[in-house]
């Protein structure tokens, strides 16, 4: 068995991403993630030392993340805490800019209970090694090479393409096969002889075509109607990175509709994301604006805060349901495409899950496909 995977977290869940590659006598990690709810927070680091192959964090040779959500960046400060020497984190320009805001929330000195996770040396060691790199460049290395390639999702999105030897594996992370507001779809050249695909599927229950925002006109009429009764709405959020897209989508549709004269508030962390955007992507967020206390005047506002503000607590609050993950339709056409010797589906919900992905795929001649389970080993 020269090569294998391991999900250590977010195989047969949503949560903590954490994906072991052992690639002819060198060790990979793709993504460290966070579990929401739930459960224990982490993803199972401890497992590796029960393998004879690795012993331990610290003999890993490099670790990705595929992008800036803390279900796959969250737990980098636990797993480096664990390491004695320093590791190379790769992953993307936005990827790495956005982590440092994120990390930095989840620090206790910030006063956010559900985010006071990590002492303040724990993040700003993990920040002092994650290396941003080029998208569609291949990086080459002594013994392996990889590329990033845009997966849509979010700014700085990847999947990750691993070539070591003659062995070659591509991790998809989470990525949308159609544009929206807030990103492009995912942008993948033609790869031949892909030997293991690695493939998020959030969706692969759903096998209606089923576009979760909407397109935009279902979240923007619940708004408008609350803000038309109520002059101002809070917009409750998770995590840093859902009130980035909100404001983003919101923004966008409100300048189409012609309601500019609504602003939009953000709290600080949520405004640092969006001026990242706007330095390397040279936007323009007309209708929001960076929080600096409530507007007692008759105006039209949208709050977007993280934190359970006082002054906000008597603004009707609601909840926006979306996501930037590939359609049922998007998962199957990539794997059809790719055509790999091996595919491992990972990043599913257990308790939705169906066989329909699977037997479609083998009705169209594909039969090399099966889902992941946690802390199990599949080879390739």
């Amino acid at each position: 068995m020269n090569s294998f995977f391991i999900s250590l977290g977010g195989g047969n869940e949503i949560g903590a991403s954490s994906y072991y590659l052992h690639i002819d006598g060198m060790n990979f990690l793709l993504d460290a993630g966070l579990r929401y709810v739930n459960r224990k927070r982490y993803p199972a680091f401890s497992e590796l030392s029960k393998f004879q192959f690795i012993d331990g964090v610290n003999d890993l040779d490099a670790i990705f993340i595929s992008h800036a959500h803390y279900d796959h960046n969250g737990a980098l400060p636990l797993l480096v805490s664990k390491l004695v020497e320093k590791k190379d984190i790769f992953c993307s320009e936005y990827t790495k800019k956005f982590s440092e805001i994120q990390l930095n929330i989840l620090k206790k000195k910030m006063g956010i209970p559900q985010y006071e996770l990590y002492e303040d040396v724990m993040v700003d060691r993990t920040l002092g090694m994650i290396k941003e790199c080029p998208i569609n460049q291949r990086v080459t290395n002594k013994e392996y090479n990889f590329t990033l390639y845009d997966s849509g999702h979010i700014p700085g999105a990847t999947m990750i393409y691993l070539e070591r030897g003659e062995k070659t594996v591509l991790y998809t992370g989470d990525f949308s096969d159609r544009e929206y507001a807030i990103t492009k779809r995912y942008n993948l050249p033609t790869i031949e002889n892909l030997d293991l695909l690695i493939i998020n599927s959030t969706y692969a229950h759903r096998k209606e075509d089923i576009d979760s925002w909407k397109l935009g006109e279902n979240q923007l009429k619940k708004v408008l109607e609350h803000i038309k009764l109520y002059k101002k709405v809070n917009l409750k959020i998770n995590h840093v990175n859902q009130g980035m897209e909100l404001a983003i989508f919101l923004n966008e549709e409100l300048e189409n509709k012609g309601n500019e004269n609504i602003k939009i508030y953000v709290d600080e962390p949520v405004y640092q994301m969006l001026s990242v955007l706007k330095e390397g992507e040279k936007r323009e967020y007309k209708n929001i604006y960076l929080y600096q206390g409530y507007k007692k005047e008759d105006s039209c506002d949208i709050y977007i805060s993280l934190k359970n503000r006082e002054e906000l607590k008597n603004i009707v609050a609601l909840n926006l349901n979306y996501s930037l993950h590939s359609s049922y339709q998007g998962i199957k056409e990539l794997i059809l495409n790719l055509n790999p010797k091996k595919t491992l589906i990972t990043h599913y919900s257990e308790e939705n899950m169906t066989d329909d992905l699977i037997k479609d795929l083998e009705e169209l001649g594909y039969f090399n496909c099966e889902y992941v389970k946690n802390e199990e080993i599949y080879d390739f």
